[in-house]
């Protein structure tokens, strides 16, 4: 039978490391935001979530092994975050050959993913230190983040249907989308209300900066005559 002192021992088990896991893997964001991972301790990170460091080894081996982890976790979030709102439009197989629908396909993405940003500062924070480092860690660390290959192929279709810029190469379609996207809201705060003309609220500044960034991105991305 599972009710036995033994089963409800090793759920309980099961449990708390997992929590534990967590614990040490938030306290390692912030850590790795505040200070980038050249300048990151192990000590401070175990200070910070409340376990030894011993703990820490035993569950990532090491500092890369911890920011690998903190890495996939940031990157899978996002993925399902913005899979939930686009995972639809990507399934219509009309996508790449209807200017409007890959107009909204690109406002979607870029919206989304601003706001997600805003909601995630410590991911911001940590590819801005990688951004500063050449991505040298990046390079290292085992799992590969891919937030290309499916807006490449995307991006290949749209341009053999002529709705990208005839003198655009497509492998610079994800760069040019995400960048673009990286760069708007983390200077976002050091334009705030820049050239609105009124007294509008943080969160108006906010849905203006998107539909502007969206706007952009657009107009450098898709072939005029669509705009």
């Amino acid at each position: 039978m599972n009710d036995t002192p033994g089963s409800n021992t090793r759920s309980k088990k099961t449990y708390d490391a997992a929590k534990t896991k967590e614990t040490i893997l938030d306290a390692a964001e912030l850590i790795f935001a505040e200070q980038g991972y050249s300048a990151a301790r192990v000590d401070a990170i175990a200070k910070a979530s409340g376990y030894n460091k011993s703990l820490i080894y035993q569950y990532y081996q090491d500092k890369i092994g911890l920011y690998t982890e903190v890495v996939k976790r940031a990157d899978q979030l996002g993925d399902r975050v913005l899979g939930e709102v686009i995972g639809q439009l990507q399934m219509d197989e009309s996508l790449t050959t209807d200017a409007t629908k890959f107009k909204r396909y690109i406002t979607t993405i870029v919206k989304h993913s601003y706001q997600f940003m805003l909601d995630h500062p410590r991911f911001m924070k940590i590819f801005a230190w990688e951004a500063a480092e050449e991505w040298k860690t990046w390079n290292q660390i085992t799992y590969r983040p891919d937030d290309i290959s499916l807006f490449l192929e995307i991006a290949k279709k749209a341009k053999q249907n002529g709705l990208l810029r005839s003198d655009l190469d497509p492998t610079f379609f994800p760069l040019f989308l995400l960048n673009n996207v990286f760069f708007a809201t983390l200077t976002l705060s050091r334009f705030k209300s820049f050239g609105s003309g009124t007294d509008s609220s943080a969160e108006q500044d906010i849905e203006l900066a998107k539909e502007q960034t969206a706007s952009f991105i657009i107009c450098g991305l898709m072939n005029p005559s669509y705009l």
